[in-house]
């Protein structure tokens, strides 16, 4: 409603009174009362009609506050969930073995650290499979391999483009020529299964 308009039916509405008071007589003393009446009458409804518009205002900016507190929330959460597929697909794309399976890229690996055929045999486990990943392994045993290419292997697995993980790595010196060593690793790598 337009406040303009309230008061001037307000205006009117004193305007009658008044008249209808002025035709009835009535000492002063009463016309004093009854306009003082209707004065504090008029100023208890103004009072009323701000407090009621006031206070939906006031409800209305604190619904507003809350909203965007969770729009903040929610555009957060977005944000979060965004960051996370891309470390998810990141993930994927850097764990990934292609179409080489897990045994060429370790007899790759022996090859080019200069391992002798005779020298190492590469065995192929059953993959396990958990709920964000499957692992595929396989364990090797090298026979008669001095340090430096133990070291030269494990840093190429480690640094080869296919995401590799050394695990159960058991070495032992041999009797016959301390300078030469056994050792046995299990090489796994993992593939991400679709989460989403």
């Amino acid at each position: 409603m337009d406040t303009n308009a309230v008061l001037e039916n307000l205006k009117t509405l004193v305007n009658k009174v008044r008249e209808r008071i002025q035709r009835i007589a009535a000492s002063e003393r009463d016309r004093k009362a009854v306009v003082y009446a209707g004065l504090g009458a008029s100023v208890l409804i103004l009072y009323l009609m701000f407090q009621f518009f006031s206070s939906g205002t006031g409800r209305l900016e604190k619904k507003a506050q809350a909203l965007q507190i969770e729009l903040k929330k929610l555009d957060s959460l977005r944000n979060e969930y965004i960051q996370s597929k891309g470390k998810i697909e990141e993930l994927s794309e850097s764990i990934k073995t292609g179409d080489e399976s897990l045994i060429s890229v370790v007899e790759k690996i022996l090859v080019e650290s200069r391992v002798d055929r005779g020298d190492f045999s590469i065995k192929s486990r059953t993959s396990t499979s958990g709920d964000l990943y499957e692992e595929t392994s396989v364990d090797v045993d090298l026979k008669k391999i001095p340090l430096d290419r133990i070291v030269d292997v494990l840093y190429k697995i480690q640094t080869t483009p296919v995401f590799l993980k050394v695990s159960r790595f058991r070495p032992q010196t041999r009797f016959d020529n301390p300078d030469l060593m056994d050792v046995s690793f299990r090489v796994s790598t993992f593939k991400l299964n679709k989460v989403l």
